[in-house]
C-alpha cells in the first residue's frame, strides 16, 4: 500500500515539474516568438523611415530632369507621387524582407566592417552552448527559442507581406489619383477658359498662342508645357529646384510667357480675362494715333481696373502721349509699321467677369490703302470690333467751307473713308470667309476726329452743337445727320449695308485729361469721351 501512494506521489510530482518544465519551455518559445515579430515590425518601418526620407538619394527614381532640348520634354523634376514613390516602396520591401530574415535566422553582413553579424538563432545556439544550466536544460530552452524565432519570423514575414500589400495598394490609388487630378485640372481649367471665352494671342505675329512658353522666374529655363502632369498637380519642381505653379488660379498667370511662333513676349496675366481684338483703321493722317493716344489715356484716368498688359506698350503709349498729346497733336509719332503691334491693356476690375483683355491695333494709314498689306494683316480674323476713324476735314464740302490756315493746322487726310472703309472690309471678309452679302456682326464704332477744329467761327459746324447733354441715340442721330449733309450719304450707306451694329461718336484729343462743355459759334458742344468708343466695343459680344 505504502509503494503505491509513493508512486502516486511520484507521478504527482513529475506531472508537476513536467508541466512548470512545458510552461518555462513554452513560454521561453512564445518569447521568440513574440521578438521575431516585433523584430519584423520594427524592421519594416525602420526601413520605411529611411527608404521615404525627403532628403534620401533619387538616383534610383530616374525622376531627374531629362536634357535641355528645343522639343524635348520640359525641364523639371518628374513628380515624386506619379510613379517614383513605388520604386522607394519597392526598396522598402525588399529591405524589410533582408533585414528582417537576416537579423533572426541568417545574420547580417555589415557593409562597413566586412562581418557577419550572428542572427538571433545563432546567439541562442551559442548561449545554450556555453550556458553553465546543465546541458539537457539549456539546449531544449534553445531549441523551443529557436522554434519560436522561426515561427516568429515566419509569422512576421506574413504580417509584413499583408500590410505591405494594403500599403502598396494605397500608393497605387496615390500614384492612379495623381494622374487622375492632374488630369482633371487640366480639362477643369480648359473647360473654364472655354466658357469664358477666354484665348490669348501674340500681339506681334497675332498667331493664337493655345500653348505659351513659361519661362521659370529663377534660371529663364522653357517651360512649354507648364501643365499638371507626371511633373506635378499643382506645382513642379524645375531643374533649378525653383518651384513652379502649374494652373492659372494657382499663380502660373504671372510667370513671363512667351509666343511659341515668334518668342515674343505675351501679356503679362493672360489667359485671366477675355480677349477683344480692336483695330483702329484710318487712312494716313486721319487722326488715328492721336485718338488711340487720347483714349488710352482717358481709360487709365477713369481706373476700373485700367492696366498695362506689357512693358513696352506702357513705355510706347508714355512717350507718344507727351509728344502727340500733351505738347501738340501735330508731332504725333507717325505710324509707320504695317503689321503692328498691338497695345495689350486691361480694362475692367482684376477677378471680375467684365474685365477685358484688349488688343487695341494701330496699323499705318498706308496699309489701309494697300489691298496686298491687308491681305496679310493676321489680326483680322481675330477682330471683335472696329474703330473707324472719319477726319472730318477729309470729306470734300467740309474741306470747300474750311479756311486754309485751319486745314494746315490740322493736317486734313487726303484719303476718303469710304474707300479706306471699302478696302478694309474687303480684307476682313477675306479672312473670315464671309459672304459679301451678308452683314458682318462685328460693332462698328465710327468716330469723327480733329473735332476742336470744328470750333471755328467759319466752316462747317460742330454735330453736337447746341445739344451738350444729348443722349447715346441721339448723339448717333447727329453724327448721321452731319455727315448726310457734309456729301457722305455713300458712306453712311456702305456702313449700313456691311455692319448690324453700329455707333457714331465725335472726339478731340483736347479732352485727354477731362471732357468738358465747350462754346462754339451754333452753341455749346460736349464731345464724347475718347475712351468712349473702346467701352461701348468692349460691351458688346461680337461673333462673325
Amino acid at each position: 500500500m505504502i509503494y503505491l501512494v509513493l508512486f502516486i506521489i511520484g507521478v504527482v510530482i513529475f506531472i508537476a515539474v513536467a508541466s512548470y518544465v512545458f510552461t518555462a519551455l513554452l513560454i521561453v518559445g512564445l518569447v521568440g516568438l513574440a521578438v521575431a515579430a516585433v523584430v519584423g515590425i520594427v524592421e519594416f518601418l525602420s526601413a520605411a523611415i529611411a527608404g521615404f526620407a525627403p532628403l534620401g538619394p533619387i538616383a534610383h527614381l530616374r525622376m531627374a530632369p531629362p536634357a535641355v532640348s528645343t522639343d524635348g520634354p520640359d525641364p523639371a523634376y518628374r513628380s515624386y507621387y506619379a510613379g517614383p514613390v513605388l520604386l522607394d516602396y519597392r526598396i522598402v520591401l525588399r529591405a524589410t524582407f533582408r533585414q528582417l530574415w537576416g537579423r533572426i535566422i541568417e545574420g547580417r553582413r555589415d557593409e562597413s566592417t566586412e562581418t557577419v553579424q550572428p542572427s538571433y538563432v545563432a546567439r541562442t545556439w551559442q548561449w545554450a552552448k556555453y550556458s553553465r544550466l546543465p546541458v539537457a536544460v539549456s539546449h531544449t530552452s534553445a531549441v523551443f527559442a529557436i522554434i519560436g524565432l522561426w515561427l516568429g519570423a515566419i509569422a512576421a514575414v506574413g504580417f509584413v507581406a499583408v500590410v505591405s500589400a494594403v500599403f502598396a495598394l494605397l500608393l497605387v490609388l496615390l500614384v492612379v489619383g495623381a494622374v487622375a487630378v492632374a488630369g482633371g485640372s487640366r480639362l477643369l481649367e480648359r473647360g473654364v477658359l472655354w466658357v469664358r471665352g477666354i484665348t490669348i494671342e501674340c500681339g506681334s505675329c497675332t498667331v493664337r498662342a493655345t500653348q505659351p512658353i513659361y519661362r521659370c522666374p529663377n534660371c529663364s529655363a522653357e517651360h512649354r508645357r507648364l501643365l499638371p502632369g507626371l511633373s506635378g498637380v499643382l506645382h513642379r519642381t524645375c531643374r533649378c529646384h525653383a518651384v513652379l505653379p502649374t494652373l492659372l488660379a494657382n499663380g502660373k498667370a504671372k510667370l513671363a510667357a512667351q509666343c511659341s511662333e515668334c518668342r515674343a513676349q505675351l501679356p503679362i496675366r493672360g489667359l485671366t480675362a477675355p480677349t477683344v481684338h480692336i483695330p483702329v483703321i484710318a487712312g494716313p493722317t486721319a487722326g488715328k494715333s492721336v485718338f488711340m493716344q487720347t483714349a488710352v489715356s482717358r481709360l487709365m484716368l477713369l481706373g476700373d481696373g485700367f492696366e498695362f498688359a506689357d512693358e513696352r506698350a506702357r513705355d510706347e503709349f508714355e512717350r507718344n502721349l507727351k509728344l502727340g498729346v500733351t505738347d501738340d497733336p501735330r508731332r504725333s509719332v507717325k505710324t509707320v509699321n504695317t503689321r503692328p503691334k498691338a497695345y495689350n491693356i486691361y480694362v475692367g476690375a482684376e477677378g471680375s467677369l467684365k474685365r477685358r483683355l484688349l488688343y487695341l491695333y494701330d496699323p499705318a494709314g498706308e496699309a489701309v490703302e494697300s489691298p496686298d498689306e491687308l491681305a496679310e494683316s493676321q489680326f483680322l480674323k481675330h477682330t471683335k470690333g472696329i474703330v473707324f476713324i472719319v477726319d472730318p476735314f477729309s470729306l470734300r464740302q467740309v474741306r470747300s467751307e474750311t479756311d486754309r490756315a485751319v486745314l494746315n493746322r490740322v493736317s486734313a487726310s487726303n484719303t476718303p473713308p469710304k474707300d479706306s472703309l471699302e478696302r478694309f472690309v474687303e480684307a476682313l471678309r477675306e479672312h473670315n470667309r464671309s459672304r459679301a452679302d451678308e452683314r458682318l456682326k462685328i460693332p462698328v464704332a465710327v468716330v469723327l476726329t480733329k473735332a476742336d477744329a470744328l470750333l471755328e467761327p467759319s466752316g462747317a459746324t460742330h454735330p453736337y452743337a447746341g445739344h451738350p447733354h444729348a443722349s447715346r441715340s441721339a448723339r448717333d442721330a447727329a453724327v448721321r445727320t452731319w455727315l448726310d449733309a457734309a456729301g457722305q450719304r455713300d458712306l453712311l450707306s456702305s456702313i449700313d449695308n456691311q455692319f448690324t451694329t453700329v455707333s457714331y461718336f465725335v472726339v478731340s484729343y483736347q479732352d485727354a485729361r477731362e471732357v468738358v462743355t465747350r462754346e462754339s459759334p451754333t452753341g455749346a458742344v460736349a464731345n464724347d469721351d475718347p475712351s468712349a468708343p473702346l467701352l461701348w466695343l468692349l460691351n458688346r459680344k461680337a461673333s462673325l
